[in-house]
């Protein structure tokens, strides 16, 4: 019997939403191995290849499946927001590019920090494409989508005119933290060793510093209105942020915070107001990435030779973007190219990081366990001072470890892959990777890509979406950090709310 178009309704219907729990299991389950059996299959018929090509391939083929997603959210989507971005991104320059710069010889890739791991750098990246293939399973997974789709929106609400003195506040207080650990604290990443930055005044003095990177986003939401964006008030708040963002930049020499304030600002433009071309909105993102490396790179490498040195009050924190953009000049386009070409291809190295993992992690002795991947939320809630044993980040004892050097603290790329294989082996990696992949559709999914998603949810995403992207770190430090951006987030929401209803900022108003 042939069903009607009643039938043919009915039975879709029964055939998606309709699947009971065990029925979704089982989806997930063939999901996870197909995509296994996938990357074994490239495995293997890579290994048919002739010698020296069957790691270029490897490189090629995965280059190809991270940047495909991304391209297409970028060019034809114009949506910075979706997580694919980055983490295709990510996966390209650390196990694409530099793979295959490494193979051709290139000048611009530098030697890795451990030896000998050259028969493992086609084992690395197929373990890569297996990770990256479940990620994708659990991303693009349809049952899950739907599912991601039911659940409930929570509502909040934000006043209707802008609480520009709330606002410039939150921003006060958060530069105010950064100062004091850059001034009082001399806290430059490169300055500190693992312990000082285990401390909990400085994670709290960290933590209170992000408090500006909310407020600009905020300020975002009210900026880039649907019905009309003012170029004047936007050119007014950007005159006053991007020149102290960029001070900090280069004090404390690292790039992704003004890169996430400007691609959050450009997603969140996008978002509300969707005028940017796929094109030039994906060309402007790669401008701003080399601009940043460029900008970067070479204030390093002037601090290195003793042209320039590091801020240590506030008079020289004031003077260093002046000085530094005179050796900008100086270097000319060629150098400045050339420097974030070379600091692209030599910061992105978890290739040959999953290759060392896998050539001398069985001599590797560490106190780990699947369970203190459970115990994120207790990482990040309670002190140290209070749990004096809790656990450590582990990626600087398997640095120490592979060079054979008693006590380094120097710290590398674990990635979230090699962090599961050392934790779990190969099971580790297939299920941790689709796990990956599930939370970040529950949270693309969830905040941002629904019906009645308003740009409340985006920001409170973009507070989670920057720390989670760093796919080529440990685990539990970018969730812990996650755990932390997100009640920062709610907590500055509120405030913003009530601040502003007392302040006499207008009635509150949903879905703003």
């Amino acid at each position: 019997m042939v069903p009607g178009p009643a039938n043919e309704v009915d039975l879709r219907h029964a055939l998606t939403r309709g699947r009971d729990l065990s029925g979704q299991l089982v989806v997930a389950l063939l999901c996870a191995l197909s995509a296994a059996v996938a990357g074994a299959a490239v495995a293997l018929a890579v290994g048919v290849l002739p010698e020296g090509r069957a790691v270029p391939v490897l490189a090629f083929v995965l280059s190809a499946l991270a940047l495909a997603p991304a391209v297409h959210a970028l060019i034809w989507r114009g949506d910075l927001f979706q997580p694919i971005v980055p983490i295709g991104l990510f996966f390209f320059l650390d196990f694409g590019m530099r793979t295959l710069l490494v193979e051709a010889g290139s000048e611009l890739a530098e030697p890795f920090i451990f030896v000998n791991i050259d028969n493992e750098r086609g084992p690395a990246v197929a373990l890569a494409i297996l990770a990256l293939v479940l990620t994708y399973a659990g991303y693009y997974a349809p049952w899950w989508r739907r599912a991601v789709g039911r659940i409930p929106q929570i509502p909040m609400a934000l006043p209707a005119h802008a609480p520009w003195m709330v606002l410039s506040l939150i921003y006060a207080v958060g530069v105010i933290a950064r100062s004091v650990l850059l001034l009082d604290r001399r806290a430059t990443f490169a300055s500190l060793d693992l312990q000082e930055r285990l401390t909990d005044d400085f994670n709290l003095l960290l933590q209170i510093g992000s408090f500006s990177q909310f407020a600009v986003l905020l300020a975002g939401v009210y900026l880039f209105r649907p019905e009309r964006v003012r170029p004047g008030v936007v050119a007014a708040v950007l005159a006053v942020i991007a020149p102290i963002e960029a001070i900090f930049t280069v004090a404390f020499g690292a790039k992704h915070v003004f890169a996430f304030l400007l691609v959050g600002l450009a997603g969140l433009y996008n978002y509300r107001v969707r005028r940017l071309g796929g094109l030039r909105f994906a060309l402007a993102v790669a401008a701003v990435v080399v601009v940043m490396f460029g900008v970067v790179t070479i204030y390093r490498d002037r601090i290195h030779r003793g042209v320039l040195e590091r801020p240590t009050d506030a008079a020289s924190l004031a003077t260093a973007p002046v000085a530094l953009a005179g050796e900008l000049v100086q270097a000319g386009p060629g150098e400045f190219l050339h420097a974030a070409l070379r600091t692209l291809a030599n910061r992105h190295t978890s290739g040959e990081t999953v290759a060392s993992i896998l050539a001398y992690g069985d001599t590797v002795d560490l106190e780990i366990t699947g369970a203190d991947l459970v115990l994120i939320p207790a990482f990040a809630f309670v002190p140290r001072a209070i749990w004096p044993d809790k656990p450590a980040p582990f990626s600087p004892q398997v640095s120490s470890a592979f060079r054979g050097v008693e006590g380094n603290r120097t710290s590398f790329g674990m990635t979230h892959t090699g962090d599961l294989y050392l934790r779990h082996g190969l099971p580790g990696v297939v299920i941790g990777s689709l796990m990956l992949g599930l939370l970040y559709r529950l949270l693309y999914g969830w905040l941002v890509d629904r019906t009645g998603a308003t740009a409340l949810g985006a920001v409170l995403y973009l507070a989670l979406f920057w720390r989670i992207i760093f796919v080529n770190a440990e685990i539990i430090p970018v969730y812990v950090q996650a755990i932390r951006s997100l009640v920062v987030g709610l907590g500055l929401l509120v405030l913003v709310a009530y601040a502003s209803q007392v302040m006499g900022g207008g009635r509150a108003q949903r879905g703003l």
